[in-house]
């Protein structure tokens, strides 16, 4: 039987892995999901997406992506979440090495 799906066309390579990546949390959802925005290169290309808040830390850690400073009420909102579940300081930018 043949294959009924295209052929899927690589990504140049180097394309996004070299790209800078970004999130900016939109708010908190339920008090335990971070909902947020994340962008590869720049504010073209970008997803919104809701993970608990430790996903959403581990997420970050391994998109090495900047952290944009959310606005005040929703930085508020979210400090609370992150010392509730016990991780404060949440969004401070992570130490480059």
């Amino acid at each position: 039987m043949a294959n009924r799906n295209p052929p899927v066309a690589a990504a140049p390579q180097g394309a996004v892995e070299n790209a800078s990546t970004f999130v900016r949390v939109l708010g908190a959802r339920s008090g335990r999901f971070v909902e947020f925005e994340f962008g590869i290169g720049s504010d073209e290309l970008k997803v919104e997406l809701i993970l608990p808040l430790q996903a959403f830390k581990e997420f970050c850690q391994a998109q090495n992506a900047e952290i944009l400073p959310p606005a005040e009420d929703v930085a508020t909102e979210l400090d609370r979440l992150a010392w509730r579940v016990g991780q404060p300081g949440l969004l401070r930018p992570p130490e480059r090495n």
